[in-house]
């Protein structure tokens, strides 16, 4: 059964599912997720608690004993297996303790984001089934306000459309250091309607970017966003070769489709595509297909190849300034 985040803690004060399945890239909602476990499971009998990373050596035999042994007189405990990434080693070793589940164990598998083909195989499959799984995923830019919103109610403050606009600007991206300065602010104000000023001069900016939120971006039509978060990701020394690499990328897949979609229905060439997208990236590429025809792909192409030499070969300090050219070019 799938749960969202804020679903989570009500449902475990009702039941203590067989396994919890946390999976995605928000690190707050992991973070409170997994808090949220064990006090709940604490207060019903579950007293102990191992947990392993999952990497290339993880203790197979020491989870394996965990499940295999069980005495009268031992604490309900809890496992919690943490996979940076997926492998057949580890995904086959929890198809081999899944049989073993017990009313005395609570299973808590932890990692990244996972793909729909890593969604739909057999070992998530079995234990979605058997537990919950909360997709701890990171609030797209239409929902952020909303989380914004509902987490300083939460703190018992009031604030006005310009300050969730001002929040929204300079902690997209940091969940974790939006809710540091939120509890900061309700400390020092507690139980107020905030003025912008009083934000203002009372957080520290937390703004963090992705390079596929700069590509959303440029897909969704939104030079003045994408400009943004390139300044931001060239503060923070990202490195220029992997934002050509991944936007060329990008880019010659949206020719491709171009050059079919006369002959085949867009809303096919979208479905035809491998790996399966998500509804979100059908609509990004959508759009990008729309606002911009084949010329201007062929266009981006070639200006991508330039990037790419004077990234490679030259060297060139215009690098940078070739990117935005190609942002801008991509609106």
């Amino acid at each position: 059964m799938r749960i969202y985040p804020e679903q989570l803690l009500s449902s475990l004060k009702q039941q203590i599912p067989a396994c919890i399945l946390i999976f995605g890239d928000e690190m707050l909602f992991s973070l409170e997720a997994l808090q949220q476990i064990k006090q709940s499971a604490k207060q019903q009998g579950y007293l102990e608690t191992f947990q392993f990373n999952m990497d290339a050596n993880f203790a197979a035999d020491e989870i394996f004993n965990h499940f295999s042994s069980r005495s009268l007189f031992s604490d309900k405990k809890i496992i919690i297996l943490t996979l940076t990434k997926t492998s057949k080693e580890n995904t086959a070793f929890i198809r081999e303790i899944t049989p073993l589940m017990n009313e005395d164990i609570l299973l808590v598998i932890q990692g990244p984001k996972l793909n729909n083909q890593q969604l739909s195989s057999v070992w998530f499959k079995k234990l979605e089934a058997l537990g919950v799984f909360v997709p701890t995923l990171t609030p797209n830019q239409q929902r952020f306000p909303a989380w914004i919103s509902q987490r300083l109610k939460t703190l018992q403050l009031e604030v006005s459309h310009d300050v969730i606009e001002y929040l929204c600007l300079h902690f997209e991206g940091n969940l974790l250091g939006a809710q540091q300065e939120f509890e900061k602010l309700a400390l020092i104000y507690p139980q107020q309607k905030l003025t912008l000023q009083q934000v203002e001069s009372n957080i520290t900016t937390h703004c963090h970017f992705s390079l596929f939120q700069w590509v959303d971006s440029l897909l969704n039509g939104q030079q003045g966003r994408s400009l943004r978060i390139l300044k931001q990701l060239r503060n923070e020394d990202t490195e220029i070769l992997l934002l050509s690499a991944t936007l060329s990328n990008e880019i010659q897949k949206l020719l491709k489709i171009s050059y079919k979609k006369n002959n085949i229905a867009l809303e096919q060439l979208l479905e035809q595509q491998q790996p399966k997208l998500w509804p979100a990236k059908k609509q990004m590429l959508r759009k990008a297909l729309t606002r911009l025809n084949t010329r201007q792909f062929e266009q981006l192409v070639h200006m991508s190849a330039e990037l790419e030499i004077a990234i490679k070969v030259e060297n060139s300090p215009q690098s940078w300034l070739l990117l935005e050219r190609i942002c801008h070019a991509f609106i």
